[in-house]
This record gives C-alpha cells, structure tokens and sequence, in this order.
C-alpha cells in the first residue's frame, strides 16, 4: 500500500511541475499590446499617447505632449485624466498658462511622466474613459469621451501620421 501511495505522489508532483512548466512558457510567450493615439479638444491636443500591455500591468510611456491649437489663446489650468473600468491609467493637472516659456516651446508642453501599473488586465475591447478639464480666455470647459482600444492598436509597422481622436 505505500509503494502506490508513494508512486501516485511521485505522478502527481511530475504532473504539477509539468503544468507548472507549460504556464510559464504560455506566460513568457504572450506578446505585449501597444496602443498608440492623439486625442484633439477644439483648443489643444494631447500627441503620442503610447499604452503597452502585458498579461497582468501597463506600462504608460512618458513621450507625450501637449500642443496648442491656433493663436491668441490664454489657458488658465488643464488638467486630463485617462481611466480604464474606473481606475485611473494617467492624468495631469496644471495651473497657469501652460503654453508660454519656460514651461513650453513654440506652443508645445512635453511630459516626460512613466510608469507601470501592476496587477491590472487590459483587454483588446477595453474603453478608455477621457475627462479633460482646462480654463480658456476666462471660460470653464470640459470635455469627456471614450476610447476603444480595439481602434488604437498599434500595428507591427506602420507608415504615414494617425488621424487624431477628437472629443
């Protein structure tokens, strides 16, 4: 009787290191998911959102900026937050007028803010959920909208410039 405990022990411990295996290797081959996109509000836009997916994290890419759109324009505060199924992925929020030196040059503010958020999934038909609140020429505004990451997936290679998404 303990020769067949023992061997059924010895089975399932292979059998156990065995799967084990298997889901690593599945783990290590999964490619990650990049998604790029612009986003373009009346009066700015926000250049080279780059999102990258990995089975369980996000790495959020710091090469974006933030470009003014037209002339004689006196922006009192922007602040954007992008989220997915309500947690928040990035966001920025600013006071005074970001377009002006030193904070900008020719009418652009780059970011340079990275990072990578753990023990979240993104999923291909996720929606990313955009609130962007700014001052303008003493008004208030706010705009909202969503993102489909199906429509940003960044291919292998690609040529030629992305029409922008516009809220």
């Amino acid at each position: 009787m303990k020769k067949i405990v023992f061997s059924l022990s010895i089975v399932a411990i292979f059998a156990s290191l065995i799967a084990f295996a298997v889901y690593s290797q599945y783990q290590l081959r999964q490619e990650p998911v990049v998604y790029s996109f612009d986003i373009q509000t009346e009066d700015f836009s926000i250049n080279d959102i780059v999102l990258v997916a990995y089975p369980n994290s996000l790495y959020v890419a710091g090469n974006y900026y933030l470009e003014m759109i037209g002339d004689n324009k006196q922006f009192d505060g922007i602040g954007f937050e992008l989220s997915i199924r309500e947690r928040s992925i990035m966001s920025l929020s600013q006071a005074g007028h970001q377009f002006d030196l030193p904070h900008a040059a020719a009418g652009k503010i780059y970011v340079d803010s990275y990072g990578v958020l753990n023990g979240i999934t993104i999923r291909k038909n996720d929606i990313v959920d955009v609130d962007i609140r700014y001052n303008i020429n003493g008004r208030a505004k706010k705009v909202v909208g969503e993102i489909k990451l199906i429509d940003v997936v960044k291919p292998f290679s690609s040529t030629g410039d992305r029409a922008p998404i516009i809220l």
